[in-house]
């Protein structure tokens, strides 16, 4: 190929690509791009609705919608030249925290609480409530515990089991608190307390105020005849040891089969379902082949 060509050919290619903008220019064309929210009359939802009108049409609607009080959470924003939706306090689609807990005051206080489900730490309220409404209760995007595995699969996995923990299938909630928690995986107390509150002190020992104070509102109701049916675990005074067998640790102790954590009954149990009876972990059919994984090294 002669130098003509050579040259030829470049010039065709560099034609063939997209311009590339400058900065500010690329701001000015996505600007452009925007469509203009039609003007809006009155901050009532019939304002809103006369176009939206899948908004009201779920079957668990949100407070604000139901009353038709849309600018309750948006507003008309012409910041950028544009007439836009936008919603309030600074809010976006990406951290909603703000406006949500500016009404929702008792999620503002749990937030205050070192452990945070991941999508609330990220402001990402939308991610397991629609803001409009659902078919499902707190607009949720499934009910019940499905709403939890659609992105925890392998709770899902462990739900799927033969043997599955009656409150892991009764509700996520008993044991964990959806928004945070004062322990890790936003449990409502330490780990063996939590069990405890079911499997050492029996329900007729224990004042509803201690089961109210641990589980919250599920204590009346669900709690409470869980418990009924669930087996009572023998423990020393300390609580810290004493199954399955008489001075067996089940705390204060680093667990031997998980690095860096603390031994507790999720140690020897999964609290949510398993293949053994029990709730055995490891694949154990048997108190004997769960033993050896410590007691046989």
């Amino acid at each position: 190929m002669n130098a003509a060509a050579r040259i030829m050919l470049m010039i065709t290619a560099l034609a063939a690509q997209p311009l590339s903008l400058a900065p500010g220019t690329r701001q000015i064309a996505r600007a452009a791009a925007v469509r203009e929210h039609p003007a809006v009359s009155g901050d009532g939802g019939a304002a809103c609705t006369t176009c939206h009108t899948e908004v009201t049409s779920a079957r668990v609607v949100h407070g604000p919608v139901a009353v038709g009080q849309c600018s309750a959470c948006h507003v008309v924003d012409t910041g950028a030249g544009v007439r836009r939706i936008a919603l309030k306090g600074g809010g976006s689609d990406r951290d909603t925290t703000a406006l949500c807990v500016a009404c929702h005051d008792d999620v503002a206080e749990r937030l205050k609480l070192p452990h945070r489900h991941a999508p609330v730490a990220s402001g990402s309220c939308t991610a397991c409530h629609d803001p409009h409404g659902s078919p499902f209760r707190f607009q949720l995007p499934a009910d019940g515990d499905g709403a939890c595995v659609r992105c925890h699969q392998d709770i899902a996995e462990a739900l799927a089991q033969p043997h599955v923990h009656p409150p892991a299938a009764t509700s996520c909630r008993i044991c964990h608190d959806s928004h945070a928690g004062p322990q890790p995986s936003q449990l409502r107390a330490r780990s063996n307390a939590v069990c405890g509150g079911c499997h050492v002190t029996a329900p007729a020992d224990r004042s509803d105020a201690e089961a109210a104070a641990l589980f919250g509102r599920h204590a009346a109701d669900i709690v409470e005849r869980l418990a009924a049916d669930g087996s009572r675990i023998l423990l020393d005074a300390s609580l810290a040891s004493g199954h399955p067998t008489r001075g067996h640790p089940v705390d204060r102790r680093q667990d031997p089969s998980r690095t860096g954590r603390p031994l507790d009954c999720a140690s020897c149990h999964n609290p949510h379902g398993s293949a053994g009876a029990k709730l055995l972990r490891f694949g154990a059919t048997g108190v004997s082949s769960l033993c050896i994984r410590c007691h046989g090294k």
